[in-house]
């Protein structure tokens, strides 16, 4: 005997005693249509969406264009027929002004830039790019963050060989304050000290020291230059600004 028929002769010894139910050929054909039936359900579906997206640039360029539009009603050559041409004036009579020059009613005169002026630490330019009314800065503060104003002029104290100037600024979410001190020999440890254990870090590669004050402020203070040393605290949001505000400073 070959390998095909000891094959078959196994096969039949497997399903000797077993036989089909007289329904499956019934669910089998119902298995099938419903099967058809979902395949051709979903194509349907998909063509109507297809048709659907592409009507769309059709419908878009048969729509009437609306009624008065300047594109449509204009005359494409010629002068057109309302316009007329412009009378002189009767002599004797001043010419009105060209509709350039002539203010409309109830409107205001646009207002000229403001001039820039500085305050009681030394002058500067007002802050560019700030939201809401300019804050009017120092000329050595370069940048501070919105919605803060001056609380007050800044301030000097001491004498010649050594001054410190402080600014303060606040808002409704935040506070700044700098002091820059000027004198010879200033060092970190004349600088106003860090709460805390201080933290080194550097402002524009100077060494500096960096840490939090009481309450909800945080300082940082560094020597700017030989003999100028600078302190910046801030609370609030403009705590995390920090070392921007810091970088800013170029006395």
């Amino acid at each position: 005997m070959d390998l095909e028929s000891e094959l078959r002769a196994a096969m039949a010894e497997q399903v000797a005693g077993t036989a089909a139910p007289p329904s499956l050929v019934a669910d089998v054909r119902r298995r099938h249509r419903r099967r058809t039936n979902r395949i051709r359900a979903t194509v349907g579906v998909a063509a109507a969406s297809v048709a659907a997206l592409a009507l769309v640039p059709t419908y878009q360029s048969f729509r009437a264009t609306p009624a008065g539009d300047s594109a449509t009603s204009r005359p494409t050559g010629g002068p057109a027929v309302l316009e007329q041409p412009e009378r002189p004036p009767a002599s004797g009579l001043p010419a009105s002004p060209s509709p350039e020059g002539r203010p409309e009613a109830g409107s205001t005169p646009k207002p000229s830039e403001h001039p820039r002026s500085g305050d009681g630490g030394g002058g500067g330019g007002e802050r560019p790019g700030a939201p809401g009314p300019a804050v009017k800065l120092p000329k050595w503060v370069t940048y501070l963050p919105g919605g803060l104003a001056a609380t007050a002029p800044c301030t000097g104290t001491g004498d010649a060989k050594r001054r410190t100037t402080t600014c303060k600024w606040g808002g409704t979410d935040g506070w700044v304050q700098i002091a820059l001190i000027k004198g010879s020999g200033v060092g970190l440890t004349d600088l106003a000290p860090v709460g805390g254990v201080p933290t080194r870090t550097t402002v524009r590669g100077m060494p500096a020291l960096t840490g939090d004050r009481p309450g909800s402020g945080r300082q940082i203070s560094w020597i700017a230059k030989p003999g100028t040393g600078v302190t910046v605290t801030a609370g609030g949001t403009a705590k995390d600004q920090l070392m921007r505000i810091a970088e800013g400073v170029r006395p």
